[in-house]
């Protein structure tokens, strides 16, 4: 019943429901997409390895610095929904292009152009969402930012098979041009909405949260009835003159300072180490997500003689099941600790690894989504607002600096995972992946004041170790 009001009040708060069709019909473009791309790279346009990897790169490059770019300027012009149509548009321009480009030097100008530039709609949907909807309190905010986040992941549960439909129908030229026509019904839904002023949502933080002046009114205007019909000295009877604050009894002030010391302070911003060190966390997170996303399939096939329906039926699994995770975190986030589930879901991820080294067959991958799914609804969830409680007056920036640590986090993984793998094989590989996830404990866990003590203990435990060895 809760849950229930909770949506409902979500459909009541004016631009949820556009907002919410928009992020569909982004998430069904991207799921049409982000699974085939490299397909396309090899079969269609006739890439090498070597070359397919410099296009992905070069696109996953270029939507780093478009989203940082985007998120700068947003924040400080307020212009989100601008920076959104104008990334959508490049999205839509970019798989147009792709339907009929085949030159290699071509399709490197249209990925970073356009491809790469549209890759930023991702975030900027977001940091749009949290500047336009008026919504009560930070609580309903961050449910209403985690039931989008759903919508995106509900895509990714149909939208990769629907496209391999597509695909075999009408070949990449169909695929393409249906996933550029979701990006433009995306662009038309936004460009539908109303953008924000600058100075209405910029702070959501600060909604419904008296303000010193309103708190000076409602002091005054208690005084006023408190005092109603004393007499006034000379210049109280000037119009407008305040009270002198000596006339006034001691229980109208001892009233006034209760009323003043219940106002809940601005939210404070995070330091440089505490922002740096979450993002390198996150980032670290990604890095071994975005390796399991391509190692996993060549495992199950290659290591484990799966087949491809076997990859599918994970991958939709897993997208599944992080559906209801999802719904729940974002009705409790607001009075989540943050710090420690984000902790607790880099240890999750490491038992994850661990567990994917050890498995005997691919059946018994299939209860492992479990944990993984638990993984990607956290950091989507909670590592998001987490960047943005730590930067709450930069909205834009905090949501491009998470979304750029997975991105960062792909761009490394594709090299690293591919000399993992020939160096230590398959299970190797995700032992490493086990390693980075406990490094990321490490810095969700322990507070930077520790890491020069830890560091001290280390750096005695190595000379006790070298001088027993001598």
């Amino acid at each position: 019943m809760l849950k229930n009001s909770r949506f409902a009040g979500l459909l009541r708060i004016p631009g949820f429901l556009p907002l919410a069709g928009a992020t569909l019909m982004l998430g069904v473009a991207m799921s049409f997409t982000a699974p085939y791309l490299s397909l396309f790279g090899v079969e269609r346009a006739g890439m090498t390895p070597f070359r397919l990897g410099v296009f992905m790169t070069a696109i996953a490059t270029s939507g780093v610095i478009a989203s940082t770019a985007a998120g700068r300027w947003s924040d400080a012009t307020g212009k989100h929904r601008t920076l959104l149509l104008v990334s959508l548009c490049a999205a839509t321009l970019g798989y147009l292009c792709l339907c009929v480009v085949r030159d290699y030097r071509l399709l490197l100008l249209v990925g970073i152009a356009f491809i790469g530039a549209g890759g930023c709609a991702l975030s900027l949907v977001f940091s749009f969402s949290r500047a336009a909807l008026p919504a009560r309190d930070d609580a309903e905010r961050t449910f209403a930012s985690a039931t989008l986040r759903t919508i995106l992941s509900a895509a990714w549960v149909f939208g990769p098979a629907v496209g391999a439909l597509v695909l075999a129908a009408t070949n990449f030229y169909g695929l393409f041009l249906f996933a550029a026509a979701s990006f433009a019904a995306c662009g038309t839904i936004v460009w539908r909405m109303r953008e924000p002023r600058h100075d209405e949502h910029a702070t959501q933080h600060l909604m419904a949260r008296p303000t010193s002046d309103e708190v000076a009114q409602e002091m005054s205007a208690e005084n006023e009835a408190q005092y109603e019909g004393q007499p006034l000295t000379q210049a109280e009877v000037q119009p407008g003159a305040p009270r002198d604050p000596a006339t006034l009894p001691a229980a109208a002030t001892a009233k006034a300072k209760s009323r003043a010391a219940r106002v809940p302070a601005p939210a404070a911003e995070g330091s440089q180490k505490d922002i740096m060190r979450a993002i390198v966390a996150l980032t670290l997170i990604g890095l071994a997500a975005n390796a399991t996303m391509i190692v996993l399939p060549l495992y199950i096939v290659h290591g484990l003689q799966g087949t491809r329906i076997d990859v599918s039926i994970m991958l939709g699994l897993g997208a599944l099941m992080e559906i209801p995770m999802m719904l729940a975190l974002g009705a409790r986030a607001s009075v989540l600790n943050k710090s420690w589930w984000l902790a607790a879901c880099a240890v999750v991820h490491a038992v994850y690894f661990v567990a994917m080294s050890l498995a005997p067959g691919v059946h018994a991958l299939i209860p492992m989504q479990i944990l993984n799914a638990f993984v990607v609804a956290v950091t989507s969830c909670l590592g998001m607002t987490f960047v943005q409680d730590l930067m709450p007056s930069s909205p834009g920036r905090a949501t491009a600096l998470f979304f750029n640590a997975s991105r960062l986090g792909s761009i490394l993984s594709g090299v690293l995972s591919g000399m993992l793998v020939q160096g230590f094989g398959y299970r190797g590989t995700f032992l490493f992946c086990g390693a980075l996830a406990l490094c990321a404990l490490v810095l969700f866990a322990v507070p930077g004041e520790q890491y020069p003590k830890m560091a001290r203990a280390v750096r005695r435990y190595l000379r006790e170790r070298s001088g027993k060895r001598d």
